[in-house]
């Protein structure tokens, strides 16, 4: 018996699919940390330790005074009740982010709406001070 001009082919040609999912991977590598970093503070300078931020709830307060729960904004009156949602949720720690011109008080009433929620794991990033 002849065979057919017309046969099936039997095997998928993928390189042109490898080709892309390599192209996108990078993509998202390089694109990453800039996603991550949210809303623009301009962070106070301080001896500490290096944290993970992906390890909690970022809790932003800009310059103007605007308060960002997770790059989402809220606002102030509005931040117990979505703090208490996460709690509920099951987020045990948040970190405060903010800009080092936001006054004492804006900062300690962020600081209160967490603690009053009942999430006693907070903390304060800052930028690593420069070595002299």
């Amino acid at each position: 018996m002849k065979k057919s001009p017309y046969s099936s082919l039997s095997e998928i040609n993928i390189t042109s699919l490898v080709d892309v999912m390599m192209v996108l991977l990078i993509i998202f590598m390089l694109t990453a940390p800039f996603i991550q970093a949210g809303i623009k503070v301009r962070l106070p300078r301080a001896k500490s330790t290096v944290i993970k931020e992906t390890e909690g709830v970022i809790l932003a307060v800009t310059k103007e005074g605007d308060v960002y729960l997770n790059n989402n904004k809220v606002e102030l009156d509005e931040l117990e009740e979505s703090l208490r949602n996460l709690k509920v949720a099951g987020e045990e720690r948040v970190f405060v982010r903010a800009d080092e011109e936001v006054p004492y008080g804006v900062v300690m009433k962020v600081v209160g709406n967490v603690k009053q929620v009942g999430i006693d794991e907070v903390g304060m990033i800052t930028e690593m001070e420069k070595a002299k």
